[in-house]
């Protein structure tokens, strides 16, 4: 993997640290209400619009394209960074009101003559938003739009739909979203101690970009999201490693993809799902959006239905980031507040996917163990 920047990380760390400080300061700038922040200088100029009082009146609205995910878009009156956090978790546990915020719904369209059905929308559902559209294609691939005479399988990879593309170190899967730019299957580099790590560019870190316009939009995307390394990709994720492996998660997202908004979640939230070939056992990084798992073979017995939720779990935890739930280094509390919301969410897809008891056993004695620590 090409370098990166220590002090960047570093950056990102002491972002962390201060931002889950002020969870309990009041909300005083306009970038917590209406307006998209990316540089310093546009916090500093939301403080001074908040002191003048030039932010609109009224609840915080979600911005365009924005994804909802938090009950304060939908009927809390949130005034603090707690009440923001608090927030969070509550609609990951479904717990907004029943008219939790839907896409409004259109007619479905026809497929333009000569295109090959390859998307519920096509079929029986009411699409209106770009993730209608994802969900629709993944539930189509599912088997799931539930019409007469559904095809059960598509092309591996046609434009703008699927994509499975195999290379000589791993897999890439996913919906395309019109992107061109591939998540990397480069294997992770672990630097030695002390080396100097510098890069300007999501390209120099997980993507993989193949023309100048793929080099641009990764700078732009570095530079927008500084201090934070953050470079995310549209619904696609790599997997890299031995060809057991790669085949073994490439069966976990399939499995997951029965469960469209699940399967949709965890590609939006992790980039890529490497193997271990050092010391270090299985984590997710929130930095670089990277599942790495310690491999000893395939799971069976109802715990390869585990690997596939710890998928959302882990996926989880990277939302979690990406809403700026954050905690920091020391603050346990919120710590275990945001496992015990992941682990909740890894239960209800053991559910959804039809475990055998005795997984889904283990996985309420550890939710419980998790509960115990708040």
């Amino acid at each position: 993997m090409r370098a990166k920047s220590l002090a960047l990380i570093i950056a990102g760390f002491v972002f962390i640290a201060v931002s889950s400080a002020q969870h309990n300061s009041a909300i005083d700038n306009c970038c917590y209400v209406n307006r998209q922040c990316a540089t310093n200088q546009d916090w500093v100029d939301g403080w001074h619009a908040f002191q003048r009082n030039e932010c609109p009146a009224g609840q915080p609205v979600a911005q365009a394209g924005q994804p909802i995910d938090n009950c304060c878009y939908v009927n809390r009156q949130c005034a603090t960074n707690q009440d923001w956090v608090d927030g969070w978790h509550a609609f990951q546990r479904n717990e907004c009101p029943a008219s939790q915020p839907v896409a409004p719904a259109s007619a479905p369209v026809s497929a333009p003559a000569g295109q090959l059905i390859d998307n519920c929308c096509f079929v029986n559902r009411q699409c209106a938003t770009n993730q209608d559209w994802e969900a629709g294609w993944h539930a189509f691939r599912a088997g799931h739009c539930g019409a007469p005479g559904q095809a059960q399988t598509v092309a591996p990879s046609q434009p703008g739909g699927g994509v499975i593309l195999r290379t000589a170190s791993g897999i890439v899967i996913g919906h395309a979203g019109g992107g061109g730019i591939l998540p990397t299957t480069e294997p992770y580099y672990w630097h030695p101690i002390g080396e100097v790590w510098t890069t300007e560019s999501c390209c120099d870190f997980t993507w993989q970009c193949n023309s100048d316009q793929d080099r641009a939009e990764g700078l732009r995307v570095f530079q927008t999201n500084l201090p934070n390394v953050y470079c995310p990709l549209p619904s696609l994720i790599s997997i890299v490693g031995d060809p057991d492996f790669v085949s073994y998660y490439q069966q976990r997202l399939a499995q997951l993809s029965r469960l469209p908004q699940r399967y949709n979640y965890a590609l939006k939230g992790l980039n890529k799902i490497e193997q271990l070939r050092n010391d270090h056992g299985t984590h997710v990084s929130i930095v670089d959006r990277i599942y790495f798992v310690k491999w000893s073979g395939p799971g069976s017995h109802g715990w390869d239905t585990r690997d596939s939720a710890l998928l959302v779990k882990e996926a989880c935890h990277v939302h979690a980031y990406d809403a700026k739930v954050r905690w920091a280094i020391f603050d346990q509390e919120a710590k275990n507040r945001e496992d015990v919301t992941c682990r909740e969410m890894e239960l209800a897809v053991l559910n959804e996917l039809g475990a055998p008891p005795h997984v889904i056993e283990s996985s309420r004695s550890e939710l419980a163990s998790a509960r115990a620590r708040l």
